[in-house]
């Protein structure tokens, strides 16, 4: 009852001093001023593609390679923070153009199309094959196993037009983990997604149930990279100058391998 009633008293001293109006609109506008100050990146990414991110309910947080990366990324580039968006993989792109985020960052393999829609900078991960996962026991064939075959990929990936060349039955699915559980239960042959990814569903979650069958080349792809609107050649500049510096630094290496392993990255 004491603490309440200094409370209340307090509150009064306050409104005597300042009046009702003009001292609550004087407090209320020194606030938004200081949360003003405070730099926020604005990143979209799609939360459920791990190892680069996905999301834990339980702490409320995003984890992954990408989300780690990012978060370096900010700190050399001044920021106070990073404000996840979490969207769906189709519309990134989208959400940038219409202004909604900063920047993107979601494995996202840079392609002459993509380039036609966003800017990109140098890529961070390189290499990066997409390759077929398959069930245990099916006859070795490679690649051309999959011709006629039911093909489950990502939508709007890279992985759809590749699993296209081989088959006319491509199941585009909401994320990679459904893809997945298509091969499972047996209503997709085959699933195609970036090798880093598949390596880690494998090792974590269904290591005597799937296998990597085969690797498909790269085509035109060259590389994973961090999307800026285009023409937003001040954040570009920013971001390929802090991802020049972060990876020269010993937090970059071991997230690498925190996420990675010893997988070539």
């Amino acid at each position: 009852m004491k603490k309440m009633m200094s409370v209340v008293f307090a509150i009064i001293c306050l409104l005597a001093v300042t009046g009702f109006s003009g001292g609550a609109n004087q407090a209320d506008g020194v606030l938004r001023q200081e949360d003003s100050t405070e730099k926020v990146l604005r990143v979209g990414t799609a939360s459920n593609d791990p190892p680069f991110a996905y999301y834990q309910a339980a702490t409320d947080t995003h984890i992954g390679f990408d989300i780690e990366l990012m978060q370096g990324l900010s700190r050399e580039m001044g920021y106070d923070k990073v404000e996840f968006v979490n969207t769906d993989f189709n519309q990134l792109l989208p959400s940038l153009q219409e202004g909604k985020v900063d920047a993107v960052i979601a494995c996202m393999t840079v392609t002459d199309e993509r380039r036609e829609a966003a800017d990109f900078t140098a890529s961070y991960l390189e290499g990066v094959r997409a390759v077929v996962v398959a069930p245990y026991g099916m006859e070795a064939g490679g690649a051309d196993a999959m011709k006629g075959k039911r093909i489950a990929v990502e939508a709007g990936s890279v992985h759809v037009n590749q699993a296209k060349q081989y088959s006319e039955t491509v199941i585009e699915c909401g994320s990679v983990e459904e893809a997945l559980k298509l091969v499972l239960d047996k209503q997709a042959d085959f699933a195609v997604m970036d090798n880093y990814t598949a390596r880690f569903f494998i090792a974590n979650f269904y290591r005597d149930q799937l296998t990597l069958a085969a690797d498909l080349s790269g085509g035109t792809e060259s590389g994973i990279g961090i999307a800026v609107a285009k023409g937003n050649q001040e954040m570009l500049d920013k971001l390929n100058a802090s991802l020049q510096n972060y990876r020269e630094t010993a937090a970059y290496y071991q997230i690498k391998r925190s996420y990675f392993g010893r997988l070539e990255v």
